[in-house]
C-alpha cells in the first residue's frame, strides 16, 4: 500500500518522551483514507519502525512506546502458560472457554494489583528482579554512551508490567490456600483479606453474584478450588 505524505504534524523535540522520533506525519491512501504515521528509530535496537495510527493527540514518542508495550503481551502469554499452567482449555464449549479467558484476565490483573499493594503497604519488593533490571539498563547505557546516545526516558521509567516471578506466584497461592507455614510472611494478612474481597467482588460483577463452576484441575489462583473458595468466602464475611 502506497502512502502519500499530506503534511507534517508539529511535535515538541525538547520533550524527553519523544526521544528517537524521526518524523510525525499525516499520510493518505489513493482511496482517500488519511492516518497518522510516526517514524521512530529505536536506539536500543538501532532499527527504524513506522507506526500507523488514528490517535492524533498523544506525543509521537508515546505512540512508539505504547506499540512497544503491546509487543510485551507475549510475555503475558508465557506467564499464563508456564507459570500458571494454563496450557489447555478447561472444556470445549464456547461458554467454558470464555469463562476461562475471563478468569485468566482476572488472575493476571489481580496479581498486578496485589504486587503493587504489597510494595506500597508492606514494603515487599522483588529486589532480585529490580537489581537485574538496573544491571541491564546500566549495560545498555554504557553501550549507547559510546555512540553518544542514551536509553529512552520511557524505557528507564517503566518496568515491565507483564512478568511475575515464580516466587511471587507460589507465595500468593500458598497464602490464599493458607496451607504453608510461610503464609504469614511479613504479616500481610490485612492485605490478603482485602485482596480476597476484591477478588470476590470482581467475580461477582462478572457472574451475577455467584462463583462460576470450574474443573478441579484448574490452578487455584485462576479458578479457586473448594478449599480456596471457602477461605475467600470466610474473608468476605469478615
Amino acid at each position: 500500500m502506497k502512502l502519500e505524505v499530506l503534511g507534517k504534524n508539529p511535535w515538541d523535540r525538547s520533550d524527553l518522551r519523544n526521544e528517537g522520533v524521526v518524523s510525525d506525519e499525516l499520510v493518505g491512501t489513493s482511496q482517500g483514507v488519511s492516518v497518522r504515521r510516526v517514524i521512530y528509530r529505536c536506539p536500543l535496537r538501532a532499527q527504524e519502525f513506522r507506526f500507523l495510527t488514528s490517535e492524533c493527540t498523544l506525543p509521537p514518542g508515546l505512540i512508539a512506546h505504547l506499540y512497544r508495550q503491546r509487543w510485551e503481551i507475549e510475555k503475558t502469554f508465557d506467564e499464563l502458560k508456564n507459570k500458571l499452567g494454563e496450557r489447555k482449555a478447561w472444556a470445549s464449549s464456547p461458554e467454558a472457554k470464555a469463562a476461562q479467558a475471563h478468569f485468566l484476565c482476572l488472575a493476571h490483573h489481580l496479581m498486578l494489583r496485589c504486587e503493587r499493594r504489597l510494595e506500597r503497604e508492606e514494603g515487599v519488593r522483588n529486589e532480585a528482579e529490580i537489581a537485574r533490571r538496573a544491571s541491564r539498563l546500566e549495560k545498555e547505557q554504557e553501550r549507547l554512551g559510546k555512540m553518544k546516545l542514551t536509553v529512552p526516558v520511557l524505557v528507564r521509567a517503566f518496568q515491565r508490567l507483564t512478568v511475575r516471578s515464580f516466587k511471587f506466584i507460589r507465595w500468593l497461592i500458598a497464602t490464599l490456600r493458607a496451607t504453608s507455614p510461610r503464609a504469614g510472611y511479613r504479616h500481610p494478612a490485612p492485605l490478603i483479606r482485602q485482596f480476597a474481597r476484591d477478588y470476590l467482588d470482581t467475580v461477582d460483577g462478572m457472574t451475577g453474584g455467584t462463583l462460576m463452576p470450574v474443573k478441579d484441575h484448574a490452578p487455584s489462583l485462576v479458578a479457586p478450588t473448594s478449599h480456596a473458595s471457602s477461605i475467600l468466602e470466610d474473608e468476605r464475611r469478615r
